[in-house]
């Protein structure tokens, strides 16, 4: 393998790009990037020139995913080393599935377990065990949802309530993801990669103090002056000031505290909470409906079903005993008396009699006008 290994990136989006450039700046190796925007030309590079690493998004362009693009090189070439890196929505394969496949895949957000991946890619799984070194893996699991919008508001003015050159805001992965004012006077992608995993690490201070932990650290340079402001475990911002002035420090201490209070509440509670990773569920089979088994086949089943038969009344129902329905709708009836007790003349005798006390007098058109009666 060259001292300074050439290394293919494919990712249209630049993001796998900036990924790589963080985690070699924090192995400090030398390198040669070579972008390639499809799967098809990352193909092309790997075989008309000598490659020591291909690192692809799972998604990118071309005829092939990042998985086929490395089975393809696995046949084509043999021990040219590939990375995938797959994101939200991409598959999340099984770990003896990874222990056959011709790459190494990573679920972003990616960070001590990537950089693992990129020593044993360049240097081999073997010289990576003899070195015997303890485990330093930090697992805090996915990052949570951020507006950058909001955010940038508030980093824009936090930047001027400090009079800073310029901001970055950035994950504990090393990604960059706001960036404000004159930040070209340092390497931004490699800053970003050092202080990540170092405010990540606030979560095992916060244990030791009894809760969430804010942190600030002040790097006094000859040039710059830098400011790294924690936004929870998962986030945090930098300002940077010409090294001449050194009365930026109680403005940090104040405004910047404040704006990183306000932004930590926009990130809500998992702003200094470990999340945990959750695979991707297996898609659903299509919904049947459920077949119930047919009827027994019988003669019985054939004859035309019978009107059911009033049910008996419920043994508390209210029931008036000996009652004979017979003897009390039975009695004979003389219609001639039932008419006339609807007598329009009877009806008007009656009413006048029971408004006489009353000094009341309700005569038969009353009685149709109040509707007592219809005509």
């Amino acid at each position: 393998m060259p001292s300074v290994p050439r290394i293919v990136v494919v990712d249209p989006s630049h993001d796998v790009s900036r990924i790589v450039h963080g985690a070699l700046a924090l192995l400090n190796r030398q390198y040669i990037l070579i972008e390639v925007p499809t799967s098809d030309d990352a193909l092309e590079e790997v075989l008309k020139s000598q490659i020591d690493l291909l690192v692809s998004a799972y998604r990118v362009p071309g005829q092939m995913n990042g998985v086929e693009l490395a089975t393809s090189i696995r046949h084509e070439t043999l021990g040219t080393p590939v990375i995938v890196l797959g994101e939200e929505g991409d598959p999340n394969f099984d770990k003896d599935t990874l222990k056959e496949a011709p790459f190494q895949y990573f679920l972003r957000p990616v960070a001590e377990p990537f950089l693992r991946g990129m020593r044993i890619a360049l240097d081999g799984e073997a010289a990576i065990e003899a070195e015997a070194a303890p485990s330093t893996e930090l697992d805090l699991g996915p990052l949570p949802k951020v507006d950058l919008n909001a955010l940038r508001n508030e980093v824009m003015s936090l930047m001027r309530d400090v009079a800073a050159m310029g901001i970055i805001v950035a994950d504990r992965t090393g990604r960059v993801l706001i960036d404000e004012g004159a930040t070209g006077y340092i390497d931004r992608e490699k800053l970003a990669a050092i202080l990540g995993p170092t405010f990540a690490r606030t979560v095992d201070i916060g244990t030791l103090m009894g809760g969430d932990t804010w942190a600030m650290h002040y790097y006094d340079g000859e040039r710059l002056d830098l400011f790294g402001l924690s936004l929870g475990v998962h986030y945090f911002m930098c300002l940077l000031f010409d090294g001449s002035n050194r009365g930026a420090f109680g403005g940090v201490t104040r405004f910047g505290r404040r704006a990183a209070d306000k932004m930590i509440g926009m990130i809500g509670e998992a702003a200094y909470q470990r999340l945990e990773s959750q695979p991707l569920p297996a898609p659903k089979a299509p919904e049947t409906p459920a077949k119930t088994a047919p009827a027994p086949h019988t003669e019985k089943a054939k004859a035309p079903a019978a009107r059911p038969e009033p049910k008996p009344a419920p043994a508390e129902s209210n029931t008036i005993p000996n009652f004979d329905p017979d003897a009390l709708f039975a009695q004979p009836i003389d219609e001639n008396v039932a008419d006339s007790m609807f007598d329009p003349d009877r009806l008007s005798a009656l009413a006048r009699s029971l408004s006489e006390e009353a000094g009341l007098h309700v005569d038969y058109d009353d009685a149709i006008n109040m509707g007592i009666l219809d005509e």
